[in-house]
């Protein structure tokens, strides 16, 4: 009976493995920001393709626009730079995180406070992940 019911358990588990060839959104989250500023986005983007991808924009029904930056120091000083493109290689991750790559989510389209959640579509050639980001409070 116990090695019908850990075949079973096995089984159960294997299934509820992220599928190959899938490129999904993990751990995303948006810091919270005083009322009408622009907000920032995290997330984890991992890829089980086969082949590397470019991600080159995002959009959702909570934002009015959305951009790719990366935060960056130059000559001493701390600057955020719009990027057009992050990219995730193939069975490997992107990172988009503070102090360094994330999206800039401006024109929110209703109050987002901590607790809250927005939908986020990332725009990646053929491929359209799409993931609810929950709203942080900041530090």
């Amino acid at each position: 009976m116990s090695r019908l019911a850990c075949l079973l358990l096995l089984s159960a588990l294997a299934a509820c493995q992220r599928a190959p060839g899938e490129l999904r959104i993990a751990d995303g989250w948006i810091r919270e920001a005083p009322a009408d500023g622009p907000m920032a986005g995290y997330l984890r983007l991992d890829n089980g393709l086969a082949e590397a991808v470019r991600c080159d924009g995002a959009a959702s029904p909570d934002f009015g626009a959305i951009e790719i930056h990366r935060s960056a120091v130059e000559d001493g000083m701390s600057r955020m730079l719009r990027d057009q493109v992050v990219e995730a290689p193939a069975g490997g991750h992107a990172l988009l995180q503070p102090g360094g790559y994330h999206l800039m989510l401006f024109r929110a389209q209703r109050p987002l406070r901590a607790g809250d959640r927005a939908t986020i579509t990332l725009h990646c050639g053929a491929h359209q992940p799409r993931a609810e980001f929950t709203v942080r409070a900041q530090p």
